[in-house]
């Protein structure tokens, strides 16, 4: 039981990601003439050989997820873990070492425009574009990551991991919020609630849920983003609405965006709205304060809180953890 306890102690996404870097720290140390006795457990300088092997090729992030992999193995394993000062160290070179031209370049945002452009260019009169409307309005104002919206059938109309359509409810507390279950998010194994409160916008996802339920007449047992079509109902997949979602908005003079662009515009607009990042933080269920990386426009909203503050008597906003 123990063993198994420990195998599941990261989510299968995770697993598959670990057994790739523990291939690779394999190919690794048989390249290296690396004995098997000295593998496991590693010694922190076969370690830092491991991931200097990645100078110049592989980003720190890349290296850091291979480690990570190392260590969940050795802890797994009942195996002391090595890694120390040194192997940070390690890390930081290689992270100075990676040309520009090998950094990948972060990922847009949508914003809060964006999505009102896009549910303006849809027939919400239509089931398909009614859902990738709710979708894209759900995705953004609730800050999720798309894999926890959609899945990748469309004929699968009910899937574990998926909210269904009865997975959103009505706040006890406030009315005026609503609060639509995950049953699986990438953190927590057994889910967690996202708070979706109305926008004055026509992105309002309060509005364009209704009118997706209205349009497709939903069931209860479906998942929450299942439309109407002639062959039946069908589930939005994660492909079409991107696609749908990249037409409108490349024939409006955008680039393309990513699923995680929605996440990361919700988090970034709800920022500079002036929302406290601890808010923010919660509302988006991140488990840690990566998050601030996407408060990049930071000469947009600072003149609003910093700008003379020696003359103004004004009551100026609390900006926590900034």
């Amino acid at each position: 039981r123990l063993r198994f306890a420990l195998k599941n102690s990261v989510s299968q996404s995770t697993a598959k990601n670990y057994s790739s870097a523990l291939s690779a720290f394999t190919r690794f140390c048989n390249k290296e003439s690396i004995p098997v006795r000295l593998q496991f457990p590693s010694s922190e300088y076969i370690l830092c050989a491991f991931a200097a092997s990645g100078a110049g090729t592989l980003s720190a992030s890349t290296v850091r997820n291979r480690l990570a992999a190392l260590r969940n193995y050795h802890i797994t394993h009942g195996l002391p873990w090595n890694g120390s000062q040194m192997l940070q160290s390690v890390i930081a070179g290689v992270d100075r070492l990676l040309p520009p031209s090998s950094r990948r370049p972060l990922r847009l945002p949508v914003d809060a425009k964006m999505i009102t452009k896009l549910v303006s260019s849809l027939n919400l009169h239509e089931p398909f574009d009614a859902a990738v409307a709710a979708c894209a309005s759900v995705a953004f104002w609730g800050q999720a990551r798309l894999r926890e919206l959609l899945q990748t059938s469309a004929r699968s109309l009910q899937n574990p991991v998926i909210p269904l359509c009865r997975h959103l409810r009505k706040s006890h507390r406030n009315k005026k919020s609503w609060i639509l279950q995950l049953p699986q998010t990438k953190t927590k194994r057994h889910g967690d609630d996202m708070v979706l409160v109305r926008q004055d916008t026509l992105s309002d996802p309060h509005f364009l849920l209704r009118n997706h339920f209205h349009v497709s007449a939903g069931r209860n047992s479906h998942n929450l983003f299942v439309y109407a079509s002639k062959f039946g109902p069908r589930n939005l997949t994660k492909a079409h609405f991107l696609e749908r979602c990249n037409q409108i908005w490349t024939g409006l003079g955008y680039t393309r965006f990513t699923g995680h662009s929605f996440r990361i515009g919700g988090t970034t607009e709800l920022l500079l709205a002036g929302v406290p990042p601890d808010v923010v933080k919660a509302m988006g269920r991140w488990s840690s304060d990566s998050f601030l990386r996407y408060w990049r426009t930071l000469d947009g909203f600072a003149p609003s809180y910093t700008e003379n503050l020696h003359t103004s008597k004004r009551t100026k906003k609390r900006v926590v953890g900034g």
